[in-house]
């Protein structure tokens, strides 16, 4: 019990930590406050996480308000603020991308306003080019936010649980940012712990069950190569417990490195020279961060793995070591460049903190009280 309360204030202290760099960080541009509100937005959370039968008064109706105000705010936002005055440059970078693409162009030559390369996998452009072709890069910020809500229906999570949850996603600072930003990072994370919740929804893995799964992976793994912590976390548990077998785990391997492999054709056909010089593998070991600690986080995700004692556990981890893999990130560049250049002049993207966040507020679903997940099992 114990074990499990620590856990849950932890995953809640990760949102507050991201929702904190994020508050501070983008407040103290308006006003010298920051520190102060940043510390009370905090304080407020913490509140209504350990009052949130206060939430009783809400009903299904104010519920799915929530969700249409969410929704209209972000279509004022689109139309109050333009893309193009955009400092960030998430944008640009799938705009550019496709622009080269459909000019018969290699499509990782291409460079953003900023003169950022493509960084992610094809699967990640792929998945935003519905909204590349509708000029709205946004709407997949709001279908982030819908897809976490829907994974709570859909495990039967208890209202005033999923309401409070929501209330956290909806008025937090990050989410805001997204929004404003055209970001995607949520949504795909999201994809990321759905595919989770229906691996790990696995009591037999089936021959159809594990093609499903490596589909699932290859594809996710082709947006960015960052959720390869997601799946050795998993996999490895699965296997420590023997719910997977060693034969069906090398199965798994083969259809999800191929479906990863399928995912680059569209992108390297006709330019396999141009690939060899500048693909995603270059550019995230080259302009992100050495190759090295990318060795170090997988190494960390192993041996976390033996730390989870059941299948919540895959989630709560994951949470913490995708937290502490942008950490190491974020304080490799405080020490090469400085605080102010690192944090404050944006050299490194704090956004990346967001790919913990849909893991930390799934295992807040754990009821607070028993050791099972709220109503059905959230595993």
């Amino acid at each position: 019990m114990k074990d499990l309360f620590l856990k849950r204030n932890i995953s809640l202290a990760l949102f507050l930590l991201v929702n904190f760099l994020f508050t501070y960080k983008y407040l103290e541009r308006f006003t010298t406050w920051a520190p102060l509100l940043t510390i009370i937005i905090s304080l407020l959370y913490i509140f209504l996480y350990r009052n949130t039968k206060l939430l009783k008064f809400i009903t299904k109706k104010i519920e799915i308000s929530f969700i249409v105000a969410f929704i209209i705010m972000c279509l004022l936002i689109w139309k109050k603020i333009p893309i193009e005055t955009l400092n960030v440059d998430r944008w640009s970078v799938i705009t550019s991308f496709w622009d080269s693409y459909f000019t018969n162009k290699y499509a990782y030559f291409a460079k953003s306003f900023a003169g950022n390369p493509p960084g992610p996998m094809p699967f990640y452009f792929i998945l935003a080019l519905p909204f590349y072709l509708v000029s709205e890069l946004g709407f997949l910020s709001i279908i982030g936010v819908l897809l976490f809500y829907w994974l709570m229906w859909y495990k039967k999570v208890n209202s005033i649980t999923r309401i409070f949850i929501l209330l956290l996603i909806l008025s937090s600072f990050f989410n805001l940012w997204e929004v404003i930003c055209r970001s995607n990072i949520f949504f795909n994370a999201s994809l990321v712990l759905g595919s989770l919740i229906y691996i790990l929804n696995q009591k037999i893995f089936t021959h159809k069950t594990l093609v499903i799964s490596g589909i699932f992976i290859g594809l996710l793994i082709s947006t960015r190569n960052i959720f390869v912590i997601s799946y050795i976390i998993c996999f490895l548990y699965l296997w420590r417990t023997k719910a997977i077998q060693f034969k069906q785990l090398a199965f798994l391997g083969i259809i999800s490195l191929l479906i990863f492999s399928l995912t680059f054709i569209p992108v390297v056909y006709g330019h396999f020279e141009d690939f060899k010089q500048m693909n995603p593998f270059i550019v995230q070991s080259t302009f992100l961060i050495p190759f090295e600690y990318t060795i170090l986080f997988v190494l960390i995700a192993i041996g976390t793995s033996f730390l989870c004692k059941n299948r919540n556990d895959v989630y709560f981890y994951n949470a913490v070591v995708l937290f502490i893999s942008i950490f190491i990130y974020l304080i490799y560049y405080i020490f090469l460049q400085g605080f102010t250049q690192a944090f404050t002049e944006s050299t490194v993207d704090i956004s990346y903190f967001i790919f913990c966040i849909p893991f930390a507020l799934w295992f807040l679903l754990i009821d607070k009280v028993n050791l099972n997940p709220l109503r059905n099992s959230i595993d």
